[in-house]
This record gives structure tokens, sequence and C-alpha cells, in this order.
């Protein structure tokens, strides 16, 4: 039996980014720690079980209790106030899986060990050497590091474990001290250990495991962003507009360090920020809503920065492109779903078994209920989704990264209608698209050609959605307003998505949703 032994909850510098959480749901590549931590344990123990402790106060949220479900991971909640020897001593005993001639592998539930292969064998302790100077068990110090305990141990005899624990059980390093004394724990070094109890390792790993797409390279080193890809444009276009944005909005961006053409491809380098993207908070935090109010109102004052008073000439040309986005691009895109799908332009869909107007009408009434609201103009970011913007606690300040900087006839501009960057923001919180993302969700469709999309999503997130719609306003313009908007950005990616078609269903569906909920 395994045991991923995460049943305190992260430190309070933590929970100021993230909520209370325990360790083991810590965001992370915008997947979970236990995710990381369950794939690379099966590529080794691939036989045996693997138990989970967390906190007995700890409400699961349904996608949490569904992930591990998926992963088959069994739950053993143990009472808060126990010491880490004590929550051991609990799920020993009262465990369903362990017998007491098992072995018993331990994993601490803020640890990340991406390869196991030199871990399996019996008695083992593995150690890493660390420059850092953390609360760590030191197993031996030199001038330039110190080998210390990496969170990951193996015991042959659980008999003796339970005899270590219940004479040390307020002490879980004198305890496994205890159990060496008589079974030898082989110290085993191992160099791909990463420890996310503390701020700074849980940023510095978060550097080190990052998410790409497929049209760009991202490289973190030194405490500098590298980023280069293809198209070239969309990277000069990037950094262009982080070169030409207004003083009054610097703040609200990372620092330009470079850019420019590389092996013939465009590239730039940005100062690399530890902050955590909106999307993680959104979907893996516990943050309440008394939080994300701060963070609406720190989005609607960078909205409002971003207006300009606009020249004849500069609104002729924002009023021009807004048009070929809003109109020309939603029908060239959505049209081609439908005929990739197969799906007629007249159909008429029923959701929640009411029949809906025909998606023909449902685009049209979409486009004219966005065209006739006036423009916003202003520095317009392009792709202000929850993934690109980063939320800096410490310091109650939001970053803004990866800019669009391109016109619908892919020219540079940092000028737009700011239309579209308040429904890029709806769609994250409306329209959860991270949940999306994420697989947070489930589609019933019944024998009589009903369909319903349902997020796995709790009270907490339905109430920022709430506050979200109701309370933010850019130039007196709602969210209501901005809707028919947002499912025109549903309808246009659609065609973008076609390498993953149980992702396109679902994005489908949601612009119904948000058809049927806001609109009819």
């Amino acid at each position: 039996m395994i045991l991923i032994a995460s049943a305190a909850y992260v430190t309070t510098d933590f929970q100021v980014e993230l909520g209370k959480i325990p360790p083991c749901l810590l965001p992370i590549g915008n997947k979970k720690l236990i995710e990381l931590q369950y794939q690379s344990l099966i590529e080794t123990f691939a036989d045996e079980s693997i138990s989970v402790s967390l906190p007995e106060s700890y409400n699961l949220s349904e996608s949490e209790q569904k992930l591990f479900d998926n992963l088959k991971i069994d739950i053993i909640f143990v009472p808060d106030a126990f010491s880490l020897a004590e929550s051991l001593l609990y799920v020993i005993n009262t465990s369903e899986y362990l017998y007491k001639d098992d072995t018993f592998y331990l994993l601490h539930g803020d640890t990340y060990i991406s390869d196991f292969s030199l871990l399996k064998f019996h008695n083992i302790l593995a150690v890493s050497q660390s420059i850092d100077s953390y609360n760590w068990e030191v197993v031996r110090s030199m001038e330039d590091h110190a080998l210390v305990w990496s969170g990951f141990f193996n015991f042959s005899s659980i008999g003796y474990l339970l005899k270590a624990l219940t004479l040390n059980k307020y002490n879980f390093p004198k305890a496994i001290k205890f159990y060496n004394d008589k079974y030898y724990l082989e110290n085993i070094e191992i160099n791909n250990w990463y420890d996310l109890g503390h701020a700074y390792t849980y940023f510095s790993t978060r550097a080190k495991i990052t998410t790409q797409r497929a049209f760009n390279e991202l490289k973190i080193k030194d405490g500098i962003v590298y980023k280069s890809g293809n198209p070239s444009i969309k990277i000069e276009a990037e950094a262009k507009w982080f070169e030409n944005v207004p003083y009054k909005l610097k703040k609200y961006i990372p620092v330009l360090l470079e850019h420019g053409n590389k092996n013939d491809q465009y590239y730039y380098c940005l100062e690399y920020l530890p902050y955590i993207p909106l999307n993680e908070l959104f979907v893996h935090g516990k943050n309440e809503l008394l939080q994300w109010n701060n963070i609406f109102e720190k989005l609607k004052t960078y909205l409002k920065c971003s207006q300009i008073e606009a020249s004849n000439e500069q609104k002729e040309s924002i009023d021009n492109d807004l048009l070929k986005l809003y109109s020309i691009k939603s029908k060239e895109r959505f049209l081609t779903y439908l005929e990739q799908k197969n799906i007629s332009i007249d159909e008429k869909i029923m959701y929640k078994n009411k029949i809906l107007p025909s998606l023909s009408q449902i685009l049209e009434e979409c486009i004219t209920r966005t065209t006739s609201l006036d423009a916003i103009y202003g520095i317009m970011h392009g792709d202000l989704c929850f993934s690109n913007i980063l939320f800096d606690s410490r310091g109650d300040r939001i970053k803004v990264i990866d800019p669009r900087g391109l016109s619908y006839d892919n020219n540079f501009t940092i000028f737009g209608d700011l239309k579209y960057d308040f429904a890029k923001l709806t769609h994250s919180v409306i329209g959860y698209y991270d949940f999306i993302i994420s697989g947070h969700y489930k589609i019933i469709e019944t024998s009589s050609g009903s369909l319903e999309l349902i997020f796995d999503i709790d009270k907490r997130i339905e109430n920022i959605s709430n506050h979200f719609y109701k309370s933010f306003i850019i130039n007196e313009l709602h969210v209501k307003e901005i809707l028919p908007l947002v499912i025109l950005l549903f309808f246009s990616m659609l065609p973008l998505h076609s390498d993953r078609p149980d992702r396109q269903k679902v994005m489908f569906y949601n612009a119904l949703r948000l058809y049927y909920e806001y609109m009819l």
C-alpha cells in the first residue's frame, strides 16, 4: 500500500494564495499535485493500491471526488488535530487495505518525485541534495549543500512501524529514527525531488513544470521567460504589444527584456513572475468570494485604465476591425465547425427539454446584439482570459501576459474594442472555460433528443460567478449585454480544437447553455 500523507492544510502563506486546501491538491501546471504524484507512482508501483489522507474537516468538491474516483485512490479522513505520526497511526489502524505483512510506502503530500524507479526496494529512505535552509531533516551537511530527507519512505515491518509511531507520536523524525535502529533504512539519493511545501520551493517548481501551447515554446531560466514559436508573427505581435503599451499600463505587465529574430524564428524575453494564474485559482483553489471580489475590482481598474480618447482615424480602424471580428470571423469559424460535423445551420436543438431557435437564428441574434453595442476604445489585450492573468496576492495586484497584438487582418496593433476583453473575462467566469479545459463537466443526452451540460462546481464557484454577473460593469455595460459576444467566442473557437472532439462538443453545448440561461 502507498499512502500519500496529506492530512493537514497548507501553511498560512499558501492559504492567502489558494485558500484552505490540503497540499496534495495544490495546483501545478493546470493540474492538481495529486495527479502528478499518481502518474509517477504508478509507473513504478503499478500493482500497489494508493490511498490519501485528508483533514477530516475538508469538504471535497464534486470534481475532486470525481478525480479520486477516476484515479482509484482511497480517501482516509483524519482528525485535524493529529500530528503527522498520529495521523499515520490512525491510517494504519483503520485501513481496510493494509495488512501486517504488507510493505508500506509513504509519500508526503507536498512532495513530487518524477521517477520512483530507484525507490522500489524494502526499507529505504529517499534523500536529495539541497542548497536551501528550510526545516528539512538533514542527513549530512557540506559547505555548499546538505543531504536531506525527500519525503518518501518504505517500511517492511508495519508492526514495528506502529511501535515506533506510538512511542514517538508527536515527533515523526524521531519515530523514523527509532524504526531505523532495528530495520535499517537505506538512504537512496535521488535528483528528481520537488518539495512544494514552502512558498519559494513551490514557485520554483512551477517554473520547471510549465504548460505549453501548440504554437510556441516556453522556457524559464534564472528568472527569465524565453518565448518563441510558430507562427512567428504571433510571437512578434506579443513582443511589440508589451513594448508599445503606454506608461500607465506598464504596471500591469512583466518587464520586456529583449525581443528579436534568432535562427529564423521570433522570440522575446520577459521577467519571470512567480504568481498563480487566475484559471488555477478558479478551478483548483478555495479562495472565497471576498478575495475574488478584490480581484474583480482590480480587473475593472485595469480595463478603465486601458481606455483611450481615440482619434477619428483610430475609431474608424477599430470599428472596421471589430465588425470583421464579431461578424465575419464568427460566421466563418462556426460554419466551418458545422460543416466538419455535418450539422445543418438551420437545425433546432433541444436544451433541457426546450427547443431553441435554429443555429442560424442564434448566430445572427448574437451578432446583431453585439454589433449594436457602442465600442469601448482602448488598449486591447485581445486574450484576457483567466489563464493570461496572474494574481500577486502579496503585492495585491494583477499582471497580464500573452496579449494578441494583431488586428483581424494580422496587422500589429495595441488598439481595439475593450468589449472583446470584457467578453474574454466573462467566458472564464460565466462560461466556465477553464472547467472545460480541466474536464470538470458532464453531458446529459436523453432518448428524446434533449441535452444538458452540467459543470462540476460547488456553491462557492456559483456565488463567485453570480457576483461577477451582477456587479461587473464597464462603461455602464453589464455582463448580460456582453454574453452574446461570449457565445460568439465559443462558436469561433470550435475549429481550433479539432484535435479534441470531446472538447469541441462541450464548447458547442456550452454556447447553447449560455443562450438558454441568459438570452431566452
